[in-house]
């Protein structure tokens, strides 16, 4: 169906696949390319490359630019996903609401309960792939959905994420709300964000690797009370459950340069997996 944004599939160079819910959870095999999982007015994009690996590696796409805006869907991570594991990129079905929505923390919209349907679709792609463990990766906004739909088992690696929406700079969460959730309200607004958009309510699990940018305002409304929630240090270190890097990455809210986020990344896969065998080893992540 046509979408009231600008849409572009090409870009990403890959065969087309489109499903509904129903029949992506239906599937029994999973070949590489671009999956479109249709929801009426939105539709859930990933971009994946099975490798048979044991682990998978998502990625989570950071609030598209208030000054220039990307067609749908649109995916970030590519430079980072280490080529030991299964890569799945995400878009984020509210980008297809309007064009004002530039970033929607993979919480969904009325159109599509991500919170409720993503869960089962990342089951079923590892369980096709074969894969055991994931390792979450994203940015900002993106970061904030590694930690939502991280596991026990899993690893998030998290750049500057919003913990608490409702101290993040409230005209970005106003059109997600209003096209999203038909919410014009600003108090009924805020309320939702209290119950929807905290991740104190439901504190995330698994490892967690949190890169937090010393010059942004984030590191007192929302890295401070996700360590107060977790009961650990806002100091740099690693208790083997949660490791904090303070960088000095550029004034504001700005993540760091996509080699350290590789470097960081391919430890943590060592991490996980081991260090891999023959020229690899030595060479690739």
């Amino acid at each position: 169906m046509g979408f009231p944004v600008k849409t572009d599939y090409r870009r990403w160079r890959q065969k087309e696949y489109r499903y509904t819910p129903q029949q992506f959870l239906a599937l029994d095999r999973l070949p590489s390319g671009l999956f479109m999982i249709d929801y009426g007015a939105v539709e859930l994009a990933l971009l994946i490359r099975n490798r048979g690996a044991s682990a998978s590696f998502y990625g989570f796409h950071a609030a598209q630019s208030p000054l220039t805006r990307q067609p749908v869907p649109y995916f970030q991570g590519r430079k980072v996903a280490p080529k030991r594991m299964n890569q799945i990129l995400v878009s984020d079905p509210s980008l297809y609401l309007h064009d004002d929505v530039r970033v929607g923390w993979f919480l969904g919209n009325r159109h599509c309960d991500l919170v409720a349907e993503l869960p089962p679709i990342m089951d079923k792609i590892d369980a096709l792939a074969g894969a055991g463990r994931r390792l979450l990766w994203g940015n900002s906004a993106g970061g904030t959905a590694a930690l939502r739909y991280a596991r026990e088992q899993d690893v998030s690696v998290v750049m500057n994420p919003q913990i608490v929406l409702r101290n993040f700079t409230w005209g970005r969460v106003e059109p997600w709300l209003l096209h999203g959730w038909g919410i014009e309200d600003y108090w009924e607004g805020r309320e939702f964000g209290e119950k929807h958009g905290d991740l104190r309510n439901t504190p995330p699990r698994g490892r967690i690797v949190y890169c937090q940018n010393e010059h942004d305002d984030h590191v007192e409304l929302q890295l401070k009370p996700l360590a107060d929630t977790l009961g650990v240090s806002t100091e740099p270190g690693d208790d083997g459950r949660f490791r904090l890097i303070l960088g000095d990455w550029g004034k504001g809210h700005i993540p760091p340069p996509s080699e350290i986020q590789q470097r960081i990344v391919g430890e943590e896969v060592e991490r996980m997996l081991g260090r891999p065998k023959g020229l690899r080893g030595l060479f690739g992540r």
